[in-house]
């Protein structure tokens, strides 16, 4: 009896790792899977407001890339809304839908945080503090669109559950902030000029950190390291940023292992631009000395103004 016990439960755990995830469990809040409109549509009004629900929400847009996401959008949209003109165009509970009304007035309410949220990192998208990383224009496009697109998926579920509970006053006033944050963002033209004024206000911030120490030496050979790792920039300032050299002791033993000198260098581009960059050299122990060393460059270049070097 034991044995056959066994089997069953052994076969209906087979039979749930065969069942697909989608079917084992069904997200009810704005996933994109979830608000494929290719479900089976059913006549029967209890039936069909029950398999509406289980999957209806407020949607969340996954972001990818700069390049899809535009035209992924767009059909995201389009699926879900015409889920809720397949579900509207027929008949549905009102005894459900009363029941769900509480979740549904949840949602709303939440999307107050949300909204606030999108339209913060869109404010800041540029911003960055005068020593921290910069990455590129595109990238910072791509952060920036990325939020109207959130703030496009809560307004399209805004809208919906105003269609399926025109009566529910909570709506309102997050459709409101979520249109007013829409139209601060705006278009591709005006997230450009936002987040272009953003970068140039820290850029203009950025300065060349003064040198810990002065040596002739080191200066000479770490800008002959550098034009040798960068031969297309042109060096207009090296600052030391090590005032002795720093050696690495193993933790054991206590002999040395390397030891490392750096500096700045303020390097100007063919297309005109300007940057700070970091180069290091580095010289192993060989047990009676260092070895001549090798020069590596340190941390991602930061752009700076010209005539702030």
């Amino acid at each position: 009896m034991r044995t056959i016990t066994r089997i069953a439960a052994l076969l209906l755990t087979t039979a749930m790792i065969a069942t697909p995830l989608s079917a084992q469990r069904a997200p009810r809040h704005g996933q994109s899977e979830a608000n494929s409109p290719t479900a089976a549509d059913t006549a029967n009004p209890v039936k069909r407001t029950w398999d509406f629900t289980k999957r209806f929400g407020i949607p969340h847009f996954d972001n990818r890339d700069c390049a899809s996401d535009a035209e992924r959008l767009t059909d995201f949209v389009a699926e879900y809304n015409q889920r809720v003109d397949i579900f509207l165009a027929g008949p549905t509970d009102p005894k459900k839908l009363a029941l769900e009304r509480k979740n549904y007035v949840k949602q709303v309410l939440g999307t107050e945080r949300s909204i606030t949220s999108f339209l913060g990192i869109f404010e800041q998208t540029g911003e960055r503090s005068p020593d921290g990383f910069v990455p590129s224009m595109q990238a910072d496009l791509c952060r920036a669109q990325a939020q109207r697109n959130s703030l496009v998926a809560i307004s399209v579920g805004l809208k919906a559950i105003a269609r399926v509970y025109p009566d529910m006053a909570e709506v309102a006033p997050r459709l409101a902030q979520v249109n007013a944050a829409l139209a601060k963002i705006g278009d591709d033209k005006t997230i450009q000029k936002y987040v272009s004024a953003n970068r140039n206000e820290t850029l203009a911030t950025v300065r060349m950190k003064p040198p810990l120490a002065s040596n002739p030496a080191w200066e000479k050979g770490l800008r002959e390291g550098f034009a040798r790792l960068v031969p297309g920039e042109a060096i207009l300032k090296l600052n030391l940023y090590s005032a002795s050299w720093y050696v690495h002791k193993n933790e054991v033993t206590g002999y040395p292992q390397y030891r490392q000198i750096g500096a700045w260098v303020a390097s100007k581009r063919a297309d005109g631009s300007c940057w700070i960059n970091g180069i290091d050299l580095w010289q192993n122990y060989t047990g009676t000395g260092y070895d001549s060393g090798e020069y590596k460059l340190g941390k991602a270049p930061q752009q700076i103004l010209c005539e702030n070097v």
